[in-house]
């Protein structure tokens, strides 16, 4: 049977036009591989790395790792410093039981100048970042201290830091037991006070402080939404609902929010009431999270994966 020449012809263009079709889907897909964001460079036998700070004047990464249960005073925490490119530099920097320091199970951290600054079970020390040498340590024990977990430092340089309400066990297991509070270090005389206490904070976790919005932007573990606080609130407010088991928070000089996510195994940015996935499928949880502005890129540590991870930070 001859086919009509209409039908021909339509089924030619029709022939032509199929790889046409494709191609656009192709090439946005080799586009969006080319734009994700790169893993740069993984450390791995760390020893529940638990937060890090990087410190731009030196150029490197403060990593905590509690070297066993948290919450524990067993004397052999230790902070790793590793390089901006993701090389380990001094796997123990500071080390419990050495040079005179005292460091059980350190958390979270932050670089002020030349001090690092370490939450450790219900401590709060001070290193010079050049030399590892502790200088001051902080109680934190009269307020009846559980958890320590992160801290963050205000406009006015007091310390506000996470308690989340956790005791261990003599099985060494975790359990929450409250209260869930958040405490003040005043810079003035290191007095120690409790700034708010209550059911709403869900296990607080990651804290940091937003100096545009003037608040502290809260990660809580136990809740579904990042939160907000300001001093002298009665309690935290919602902001933006996500996959829960937040753990990270750092704000950034250009108005970055950057929070964590053990659920969804990504880190997110705060965007007004989102948050709005930046690297995700990291395939572990990740505790924290901390960025070279410099060099666009951010540090991440896993607690359960014993690891470091280098990451370029993709732009919007």
């Amino acid at each position: 049977m001859t086919r009509p020449k209409s039908s021909l012809l339509a089924l030619t263009f029709a022939l032509i036009a199929l790889p046409s079709a494709c191609t656009p889907k192709a090439d946005n897909a080799e586009k969006a591989a080319a734009t994700a964001p790169q893993r740069i460079a993984v450390v791995d036998g760390l020893s529940a790395p638990e937060a890090l700070s990087f410190d731009a004047t030196n150029n490197v990464y403060f990593v905590s790792n509690a070297n066993g249960t948290l919450g524990i005073k067993d004397g052999n925490g230790f902070i790793a410093r590793i390089t901006a490119d993701g090389v380990v530099d001094s796997l123990h920097f500071i080390q419990g039981g050495r040079d005179g320091v005292q460091l059980d199970a350190p958390m979270g951290s932050r670089v002020e100048g030349d001090t690092l600054w370490v939450l450790d079970v219900d401590k709060l020390r001070g290193f010079d970042t050049k030399t590892g040498k502790p200088y001051i340590t902080i109680d934190l024990s009269p307020v009846k201290a559980l958890f320590l977990n992160d801290l963050a430092i205000d406009s006015t340089g007091d310390f506000y830091i996470t308690d989340t309400g956790i005791q261990v066990g003599a099985d060494s297991k975790l359990n929450h037991t409250g209260p869930d509070r958040i405490l003040k270090v005043a810079r003035k005389d290191h007095s120690v006070s409790v700034a708010v206490s209550s059911a709403l904070l869900s296990s607080p976790d990651g804290i940091t402080y937003d100096r545009r919005g003037k608040r502290f932007v809260l990660a809580p573990f136990g809740g579904p939404s990042v939160q907000s606080w300001a001093v002298g609130d009665p309690g935290p407010k919602d902001v933006a609902p996500g996959k829960s088991m937040f753990d990270g928070a750092e704000a950034e000089a250009n108005g970055q929010i950057l929070i964590t996510s053990w659920n969804d195994s990504s880190v997110a940015t705060l965007e007004g009431p989102k948050l709005v996935p930046r690297i995700t499928k990291l395939g572990y949880q990740p505790a924290d999270v901390s960025m070279d502005a410099g060099h666009s890129r951010v540090g991440i540590v896993s607690m359960v994966a014993n690891k470091f991870e280098l990451w370029e930070w993709p732009a919007k």
